[in-house]
């Protein structure tokens, strides 16, 4: 296990068992590397690393020793930690579209149309829209406009744990692409539900917003011929995939089951993907 997530684990059993609390001072590097069994200086790139993600913070302490201590903003520290676990564990995929579904529907019915995220919702609608965009690049403001929909009820927990499911959502949707009938339909259903999406919460109907996005969120998966109630793993890495009307796979139309749809050989089933963070 690489050292940084060693100490995050340990930190985490540490605040779970209520040895830690949230703004407290960490033992300096030297000591946790004593705790961990690792040298100085792997503790204290670990340190570096954690203090990027937002888990801690680090200060100057005596004898060119470092003092970290964590953060005392839970939402600022639950999106990054949550962002590791995710780049290093495989869900099924009907666990991502359930909890998308729960936190998006959630969010939407809790929507203020006032929120500053709004003006962020508009201007990734504009670059969706435009003919020149990559598969890539469209998925990845895809996420983005789901992510800012969670922003619009205002609660930093919910769009920390929103953020952290960033590079799964896309890997998903960018694996499914090439098992669609024809992208630029698909394309242009999908720009057409973000509007309504985002109409229906500039409006103030929050109901509406939330039964928009379950429907948008579950017939993308259902359209490619994948079941997400089935237990299926995450799907790899997509390869970059060129801007074009009937990307790489579509011409034989969905696949008849969710192995095929996820390039699982007869009999087996999908590998678990492995990812480092």
């Amino acid at each position: 296990m690489a050292t940084h997530r060693q100490v995050l684990q340990w930190l985490e059993n540490e605040l779970f068992d209520g040895n830690l609390v949230l703004g407290q001072q960490l033992p300096s590097d030297r000591d946790l590397a004593a705790i961990h069994r690792v040298s100085r200086n792997n503790m204290r790139e670990a340190l570096k690393t954690l203090e990027a993600q937002g888990i801690v913070r680090l200060f100057d302490g005596p004898r060119k020793s470092i003092l970290p201590m964590l953060v005392r903003e839970p939402a600022a520290s639950a999106g990054p930690a949550l962002q590791l676990h995710m780049a290093t564990s495989d869900y099924p995929l009907r666990d991502i579209v359930q909890t998308r579904v729960l936190l998006e529907t959630w969010a939407l019915e809790r929507s203020d149309p006032e929120h500053p995220a709004m003006a962020e919702l508009r201007a990734l609608l504009e670059q969706m829209a435009r003919d020149d965009l990559s598969l890539k690049e469209f998925h990845h403001l895809e996420v983005s406009f789901h992510i800012a929909l969670c922003k619009t009820a205002g609660n930093s927990v919910v769009s920390a744990l929103m953020s952290s499911l960033r590079d799964s959502i896309y890997e998903y949707t960018m694996a499914l692409v090439g098992h669609v009938p024809l992208w630029s339909t698909t394309s242009e259903r999908l720009r057409a539900e973000h509007h309504a999406i985002y109409s229906a919460v500039a409006a103030g109907d929050r109901r509406l917003a939330s039964r928009l996005v379950a429907e948008h969120i579950e017939y993308q998966y259902r359209e490619a011929g994948v079941d997400p109630d089935q237990e299926q793993r995450t799907p790899g890495p997509a390869p970059d995939a060129p801007a074009e009307l009937n990307p790489p796979g579509a011409a034989a139309g969905p696949p008849d089951t969710a192995e095929d749809a996820f390039g699982g050989e007869s009999g087996d089933g999908p590998a678990p993907v492995s990812r480092s963070a």
